[in-house]
């Protein structure tokens, strides 16, 4: 079988290396595109085929995947002459990783020929994960599909949901991310409380910990503000475009976003002082900037 990969960035090259691994031992073949010629080049070194192009790649492919920034890129890719809708190899499975829009995926389907399946399958865990091969993904798949391709999504998940039909991956992906950003902006509020009440933010840290507010995001968040990394791993800018297509996601289903909205305009505000290349949680930057005060542990 062969197996396209195109996007290696923070996310696909930890994926894309697993799958590596994986036709390394089995009759697999691993194809691989992506913008940056040294990181190609790696994958190339290491035994992947260079896929020169999505035109002379995708009809080589049994089954690719795609990872990429937002769903401009995954349009520019999907349509035209030269893209995957039109060359990828008859029979052929696409499986779209990407934080992606639920109505622009829609329209890809809408022309996606016959001999095609079109699967969401966006993924978290972030770039630790993807390398380790513990993602989650979450997948808009038919239950027949999904059973033929476990084993292979399995090669860098160790959690593969089958969330319902098409569409239901997105969702998925960014219902939980609205959440997460929500309470990521709280930690900011909470701190400061803390900080200004002179608690020792290192012991209330320990609290939430061990109490009702426990979560990912109060374990793995604080102490990335109380170093003042502001954790490197995400950006800013990234934050604000989930932030955008969770809010759209909002109004493409009926759904009044009140807090979704705020929370935005935040990360907008954040995104326009500090850059779009700032760590993701500079957004409570501006708690500590409002207030005069940084968020730290005490020495």
């Amino acid at each position: 079988m062969n197996i396209g990969f195109i996007g290696l960035g923070n996310m696909g090259a930890g994926m894309a290396h697993n799958l590596l691994m994986h036709c390394k031992d089995s009759d697999d073949t691993l194809i691989v595109l992506d913008i940056n010629e040294t990181v190609l080049a790696d994958f190339v070194a290491k035994g992947a085929i260079n896929g020169e192009s999505a035109s002379k790649m995708c009809p080589q492919c049994d089954v690719l995947f795609t990872s990429l920034p937002s769903s401009k890129e995954v349009n520019l890719l999907a349509f035209g002459n030269e893209g995957i809708l039109n060359n990828l190899n008859e029979g052929a499975i696409w499986f779209e990783t990407t934080t992606n829009e639920l109505a622009e995926w829609e329209k890809i389907k809408e022309h996606a020929p016959n001999h095609l399946t079109l699967i969401d399958a966006p993924v978290s865990g972030g770039a630790e994960r993807a390398a380790a091969g513990t993602l989650t993904t979450f997948l808009g798949i038919e239950k027949e599909v999904l059973k033929k391709f476990e084993s292979l999504l399995k090669v860098f998940a160790s959690k593969v949901i089958r969330m319902g039909p098409s569409g239901s991956g997105y969702v998925t992906k960014l219902v939980q991310l609205h959440l997460n950003y929500l309470a990521a902006q709280g930690i900011g509020e909470t701190l400061m409380m803390g900080a200004k009440a002179n608690l020792d933010l290192k012991t209330l840290h320990s609290v939430l910990m061990n109490s009702c507010s426990q979560s990912y995001v109060v374990e793995n968040y604080i102490p990335k503000v109380l170093d003042g990394s502001y954790d490197t791993s995400f950006a800013l800018g990234l934050a604000e475009k989930d932030m955008k297509l969770i809010v759209e996601l909002g109004h493409h289903l009926g759904i009044s976003m009140p807090l979704g909205e705020k929370v935005y305009n935040t990360y907008q505000e954040a995104t326009k002082v500090y850059g779009d290349k700032s760590p993701h949680l500079s957004v409570v930057r501006l708690i500590e900037e409002r207030h005069n005060q940084q968020l730290r542990n005490k020495k």
